[in-house]
């Protein structure tokens, strides 16, 4: 597990819709209920980080973010969410390991993928 923090980003990322279909949730940082922790790049873009498990999110909850704790979500409900962060503009801030370090995506992009892994992991 440790050695998927410190991979290189393709890596992570597959790691991260790996096991976010596995386990059916996605790990995110809420301070309370429909307020989670957000990114922002020196351009204003804002990017909701997403982790695949509690261990890897909990690394985050100090800084800016002290008070956040590590929250599930059904892979289910966040796959309805990420139509609404595309509408707002909002990206995926996928597996950051470093608060500079982030895997940046379109939220269309990362429902692709999960859809696609949930597809591969459950075949009919």
């Amino acid at each position: 597990m440790k050695s998927a923090y410190t991979a290189e980003d393709p890596i992570r990322y597959q790691y991260l819709i790996e096991k976010v279909v596995e386990f059916g949730e996605i790990w995110l940082l809420q301070a309370r209920e429909g307020l989670f922790a957000m990114m922002e790049d020196s351009t204003g873009q804002e990017y909701l980080p997403v982790w695949p498990e509690k261990e890897f999110a909990a690394l985050f909850s100090s800084d800016d973010w002290d008070g956040y704790q590590p929250e599930p979500m059904p892979l289910f409900e966040f796959n309805s969410w990420l139509k609404e962060l595309e509408e707002d503009e909002i990206k995926i801030a996928a597996f950051p390991n470093r608060p500079e370090s982030i895997i940046p995506l379109h939220a269309s992009e990362i429902k692709f993928h999960l859809e696609t892994e949930y597809k591969r992991q459950h075949p009919k």
